[in-house]
């Protein structure tokens, strides 16, 4: 009996050593789950205070593009994009521009883009093409135009030769184009020939990346190449359209003379059927 009863007591002994051992080890990963855990969310609370300081700094600083466009609409911007260019068509038109290239970087030397004016009661459409009868995607229809397209297919052509230059953004470009147009640049008037005959016009430039802080930075040299770049916008009332020229140069680093120099030019406006 008294055998037994001690057997009895070994056992009951061995089973609460066992779950001794076991809350024992229950206890033992708790605590390590508890300090990993309490350990991760310091670390999240250092790494989102960081995060938060970096992001508070960064929105107290004022981004400075190096351009200061102006609240209000300028002038140039309203002769560019507002002022109807095609109220004085009063029939279906296919208007050329000889478009002109030169320099190392050229591609292409001269071609001439055709823009078609559809008329019905005012301009509905514009639709345009190469001559040449190569490719160009950046020659898209527009509907019920009132500035010159003729203007957008240009900047469009020009902002795929800088990609094609730098490969930069091309939301990049059109952004320092416009901003560089906000910036009000300074409008004079000049006298042109067209057809032989002299006209009055309005003209100014504008230069979208001279003023860009990050190209001196480093990686961005491709940029810094072409930051000279100068726009130039020639108007006149005079003319089907309003457009006589827009010229672009990259001047040579070295020299007086340029790297690219491209002009489109007012040639001929036609009545079409």
């Amino acid at each position: 009996m008294m055998i037994n009863t001690l057997f009895k007591i070994k056992e009951v002994y061995k089973f609460d050593y066992k779950i001794n051992q076991l809350l024992h080890f229950t206890f033992q990963i708790t605590l390590v789950f508890y300090l990993i855990t309490t350990l991760n969310a310091k670390a999240i609370e250092i790494r989102d205070s960081s995060f938060n300081s970096v992001v508070s700094q960064l929105t107290k600083k004022k981004f400075d593009t190096g351009q200061n466009p102006k609240e209000e609409i300028t002038r140039a911007e309203k002769i560019l994009f507002m002022d109807n260019h095609l109220s004085k068509i009063n029939s279906s038109k296919r208007i050329d521009y000889d478009l002109k290239s030169s320099g190392k970087l050229s591609t292409n030397s001269i071609d001439t883009i055709q823009v078609f004016l559809e008329y019905k009661k005012k301009i509905i459409s514009a639709k345009a093409k190469l001559k040449s009868g190569k490719n160009a995607p950046y020659l898209k229809l527009v509907k019920f135009p009132e500035s010159n397209p003729i203007i957008l297919y240009f900047l469009e052509r020009d902002i795929v030769e800088m990609r094609r230059l730098t490969k930069g953004n091309e939301i990049y470009f059109r952004k320092r184009i416009r901003t560089a147009l906000a910036e009000g640049p300074k409008i004079r008037k000049i006298e042109k020939i067209f057809k032989g005959k002299k006209i009055t016009a309005l003209a100014f430039s504008i230069k979208p990346y001279a003023t860009d802080p990050l190209r001196n930075s480093a990686g961005r040299s491709k940029y810094k190449r072409y930051s000279q770049k100068k726009y130039t916008f020639v108007i006149s009332e005079k003319v089907p359209g309003h457009i006589i020229e827009i010229t672009t140069n990259i001047p040579s680093k070295n020299t007086k003379g340029f790297i690219l120099k491209e002009i489109l030019s007012l040639v001929d406006s036609k009545n079409i059927k």
